[in-house]
């Protein structure tokens, strides 16, 4: 019998905006494309990093550029045991459409 997938819980730029103080961003974009321009507070996705710091119990959105390379880094974190798994919809091309403000350098 074949294993479900487990989908990531889509989540709007304004619920994250709502939501961000509660939840750990990450990022799951190049490095280069995380120096110009990134959501305020949002950590590069470092695999190694998140399974050694990130509690399974603590609630992670997944951010990319549109939403499409930030669903397989999402569904990998639920297989990983991680149980509150969010994807923002339209990545941050949504985020910026939205008005919400980006935040420049390697600094979260």
């Amino acid at each position: 019998m074949k294993k479900q997938k487990i989908n990531p819980i889509p989540l709007t730029p304004t619920q994250l905006q709502q939501r961000q103080n509660q939840l750990v961003v990450l990022d799951a974009r190049s490095w280069l494309e995380y120096l110009f321009g990134h959501i305020p507070n949002a950590q590069r996705f470092h695999p190694r990093r998140i399974l050694n710091e990130v509690s399974k119990e603590q609630a992670i959105t997944v951010v990319c550029l549109s939403g499409h390379r930030s669903t397989p880094v999402a569904q990998w974190l639920l297989e990983q045991g991680y149980q509150k798994v969010y994807n923002l919809q339209g990545g941050l091309i949504a985020w910026k459409q939205t008005g919400y403000r980006t935040k420049f350098g390697l600094q979260p």
